[in-house]
């Protein structure tokens, strides 16, 4: 089993099969240690969505406590802190709290491939940046089907994707676009871009059809 891609790859499974909700909150020590909780929600109506247009060959998402453990156990410096699963009745609601030793382990749980989140010290200021999506054109380029795309604007209403971070100290948040560059979010988006705890929060399905792509980048 490869390394949990968690940010990019879940997105991009909201879509193909089927968890349309998605939270991820960064806890950051003082010393670079931390935790990482991570919540997913997926859809009973939408649970065998993944069998429907040939979607079959797509990964699947982890579901179980032991897809988890395989996954961070390979990974020096994080172990699974807990593992969490209910069903409401609409949905199946998955948590995941993931403990890191210091800043790269974080870097490597989320991206282990470096491609899409960094961390770089400006002075005394650190600054993590995650790219959540480079932009609709990844659909096209993957061959969705806009037939599907339909389907998922109406079953992926009222829910969303969310990213919260909080250091030691206030924290500053800025959002940016799939290249990094400073953006102006959807009118729907909910952010808090300065305090103890810093957030956004946006519809699914404005995550998946913004066509420059979107992301975030954490100062503390």
């Amino acid at each position: 089993m490869k390394k949990i891609w968690l940010f990019f790859v879940l997105v991009f499974l909201a879509v193909f099969n089927s968890c349309i909700g998605l939270s991820m909150d960064i806890q950051m020590n003082r010393d670079g240690s931390g935790r990482l909780t991570f919540e997913y929600r997926v859809s009973n109506a939408l649970g065998n969505l993944g069998l429907l247009d040939g979607n079959e060959n797509w990964p699947t998402i982890p579901v179980g406590r032991a897809d988890w453990e395989r996954s961070i156990e390979r990974i020096n410096g994080a172990s699974l802190g807990s593992f969490s699963s209910r069903n409401t009745g609409q949905d199946t609601v998955t948590t995941v709290v993931i403990n890191f030793d210091n800043v790269q382990t974080l870097l490597e749980v989320v991206d282990p491939f470096s491609e899409r989140v960094s961390i770089v010290s400006e002075g005394n200021t650190n600054v993590l940046s995650l790219i959540l999506t480079t932009g609709s054109e990844d659909l096209s380029a993957l061959g969705f089907d806009p037939q599907l795309m339909a389907l998922a604007q109406i079953m992926f209403l009222g829910y969303d994707f969310s990213v919260s971070f909080s250091a030691h100290e206030n924290s500053t948040m800025i959002i940016t676009d799939g290249e990094g560059n400073a953006a102006t979010p959807p009118a729907l988006t909910e952010v808090v871009t300065s305090g103890r705890r810093v957030s956004m929060t946006i519809p699914m399905m404005d995550l998946i059809e913004i066509q420059n792509g979107l992301g975030v980048s954490f100062r503390w």
